[in-house]
């Protein structure tokens, strides 16, 4: 069967884009921002374009309003005892429903939403995560960009299966960079650093993924073509 067409949302990085095209799908990252490595890129709403007919869609929400490890901004001054602050809480209810309405109405069949651990009250609308993971999973050395800790949440469609870990090591010495990772004079530049995809991860989703969702277009295929060979069996419910 010939590669997938896969569409990666709300990435700039390439990382997962790349992953894919290196096993021969034909792939394409989408975010506002202009990509960071060379290769097919839209610069834009992934909305523009995500029902231009793919076999496979992976996305990535804003987490700003909805993680949880922004719950103090939940209340003013960041105190709980000043009170919720009503124009936050706000913005975390307006993107967790976004969130829940887009897996709704997404018209890609196998696609996976990928976001950090939530806030409870986010969960109530957009749901439990089907699996969450850490980089480490998918880790091979020390030193390597995969060895960190990240709690990375799947929300998935179409049936596709729980990612198990490639990796070689057990998270002992997995780094807690994202953690402890320095403000930045620009937030945003600080944000995107701390949301960059691990390697090995991508890896794992172009393989085992990529994996699933061939075998079962080719099995629909192959399906089609039984049935064509046999007409009887259509009109009356049984082989001839």
């Amino acid at each position: 069967m010939r590669g997938l067409r896969v569409l990666i949302g709300g990435e700039y990085s390439g990382t997962i884009r790349d992953a894919f095209i290196a096993r021969g799908h034909d792939a394409m990252s989408c975010d506002f921002s202009a990509t960071a490595a060379p290769g097919p890129h839209y610069r834009g709403d992934w909305a523009d374009i995500e029902g231009d007919g793919w076999d496979l869609a992976i996305y990535h929400r804003t987490c700003t309003y909805m993680a949880n490890s922004g719950a103090k901004h939940l209340y003013r001054g960041m105190k709980k005892e000043n009170g919720i602050d009503e124009g936050r809480f706000i913005d975390m209810l307006r993107d967790a429903h976004a969130f829940w309405l887009h897996m709704q109405q997404c018209p890609v069949e196998f696609a996976a939403w990928e976001n950090p651990v939530m806030l409870g009250y986010a969960q109530l609308l957009v749901g439990k995560p089907d699996q969450t993971v850490q980089p480490w999973w998918f880790a091979t050395d020390h030193a390597g960009p995969d060895n960190v800790k990240k709690a990375t949440c799947w929300w998935t469609k179409g049936g596709l299966p729980k990612l198990k870990p490639t990796g070689l090591l057990d998270g002992s010495t997995a780094r807690d960079e994202v953690f402890q990772m320095a403000p930045t004079k620009d937030p945003e530049e600080r944000r995107m650093a701390r949301s960059r995809f691990t390697p090995g991860h991508a890896a794992a989703i172009a393989d085992q993924w990529g994996a699933f969702v061939i075998a079962r277009k080719a099995g629909r295929h192959n399906s089609c073509v039984s049935t064509a060979a046999h007409p009887d069996f259509v009109t009356s419910g049984r082989a001839a």
